[in-house]
């Protein structure tokens, strides 16, 4: 099991993306229902940092497009995220201004 996300969007909303993450073997695991996958990657989550570091891209459904990150997880509330597209690069911190908790 392997730390994954992808960023998913329903029918009745196909421009509003969710950040969906958990361990899993494959990201294609991660996908529940009908939804369109704007790609993924792996992430580090940092409980005392209250960080999450997403990385690289997803071999099912490529690089994350990161202008699909609109709404995530309530409890990640308060966490900064990062976005790299390689574990050897230093990571740039995501404008979460307009981010929708849910």
């Amino acid at each position: 099991m392997h730390p994954k996300f992808i960023l998913v969007s329903s029918p009745d909303s196909p421009l509003v993306g969710t950040f969906v993450y958990g361990m899993v073997g494959q990201h294609k695991e991660l996908v529940q229902g009908y939804v369109k996958v704007h790609g993924g990657g792996w992430y580090l989550k940092d409980d005392a940092a209250r960080t999450m570091t997403l990385y690289g891209s997803s071999g099912d459904y490529g690089e994350p497009k990161l202008a699909f990150l609109n709404r995530i997880p309530s409890e990640l509330r308060g966490y900064k995220f990062f976005f790299s597209p390689g574990w050897n690069l230093p990571p740039n911190e995501l404008d979460l201004t307009d981010i929708e908790y849910v």
